[in-house]
């Protein structure tokens, strides 16, 4: 009986008139070609039964046979409030990209933030959840319509810190450790007042963020007075203004530590409308910062959305395995980015203060 030949990058690189260093980049999901390209490499692979070493120890360390695959459909929901938000844009696309890898589809759904717990199983009815062979529920689901959510009878994985005693499987980027480390980097540059700017309540995100910065603060023996840091967003611009304006004023901070990406462009404008110059006159740390061609160059924590998409569809395929096995909660630690809105204090106060 003759052998089965064996699968190469050669033979999908001349299927697809391609070049194997792009096939090979194409597997190994980096960047440098178009998405339809990459769609084609990856569809064919799959076709033919090729996978990478790295998928294939990913399959072996996950438990999960790659010959057992079938494709499943996944589902993505999150909040329609904000549902155009940067981190669950790239979150999505991680999602998408690996679990493409092995030829499984994921789609976004989008749940209403006023939706009633009456009509929530009409809700899910008509959206298809349980028709699905697992869902992603994100950090921006409000916490009631979370505990519905988790308590559906299907694959679930948690993209949020959890609640106590959730049993559910959780992957998150570490907005702690990212915190702590915004922390002790404005230290370490000589600022000690330092004014924290974000909301501490809508999620447990932001309500664990502010932990955070408290603990690292006492880490760093500087006190805290919570009346001291805006934790209540303003509602419009004026209030914006107004509001730093005031704490600028009674606070005199060296440094402003914006814990939400939404949050920066209204505190440049703020500064700006105020006289102040990031980082001459008040240094900035972004605490979720995403690159943007609108601030390129702002000092914050590298948050891994992206990689946190990835990591949640292995948690996926493997609790679909293994059923049985304790749930686990996974924080994916990211590095820092020492950017050009942080300005190292010496003895002397910034020409701003010394002009007051």
């Amino acid at each position: 009986m003759p052998r089965k030949k064996k699968v190469t990058l050669s033979m999908i690189a001349g299927k697809l008139g391609l070049s194997v260093y792009t096939v090979s980049k194409a597997l190994r999901g980096l960047p440098g070609m178009s998405a339809e390209t990459r769609k084609e490499v990856l569809q064919l692979a799959h076709q033919l039964g090729y996978l990478t070493k790295d998928q294939e120890n990913s399959l072996l360390y996950e438990r999960i046979s790659n010959s057992s695959i079938k494709q499943r459909r996944f589902l993505l929901v999150t909040s329609s409030d904000l549902s155009i938000s940067p981190s669950i844009h790239q979150l999505y696309q991680g999602l998408k990209l690996r679990l493409s890898e092995l030829n499984h589809k994921i789609d976004l759904v989008f749940m209403p933030d006023s939706l009633a717990a009456q009509h929530f199983q009409n809700w899910i009815e008509q959206e298809g959840l349980l028709y699905s062979d697992g869902i992603f529920i994100t950090a921006l689901i409000p916490e009631p319509l979370e505990s519905l959510l988790l308590e559906l009878k299907l694959p679930r994985i948690l993209i949020n810190f959890p609640p106590v005693g959730a049993k559910v499987d959780s992957v998150i980027w570490d907005v702690l450790d990212a915190t702590r480390q915004s922390v002790h980097y404005l230290v370490a540059n000589g600022h000690k007042k330092i004014l924290y700017f974000g909301d501490t309540n809508k999620t447990r995100g932001y309500k664990l963020r502010w932990l955070s910065f408290l603990e690292a603060m006492n880490e760093e023996g500087i006190q805290v007075h919570v009346e001291n840091h805006e934790t209540h967003m303003p509602e419009n611009q004026e209030q914006w203004v107004n509001t730093l304006k005031r704490y600028l004023e009674r606070v005199n901070p060296t440094a402003l530590l914006c814990a939400t990406d939404t949050n920066l462009p209204w505190i440049f404008y703020a500064c700006s409308e105020l006289g102040y110059q990031i980082p001459y006159d008040i240094s900035l740390i972004g605490l979720d910062h995403i690159s943007s061609s609108f601030t390129p160059g702002i000092t914050h924590p590298v948050l891994l959305m992206k990689e946190t998409g990835h990591r949640a569809a292995d948690r996926m395929l493997w609790r679909i395995a293994n059923a049985h096995l304790p749930y686990e909660h996974i924080r994916l630690q990211g590095s820092f980015f020492a950017g050009e809105t942080v300005k190292k204090l010496n003895n002397l106060l910034p020409a701003k203060r010394l002009a007051e």
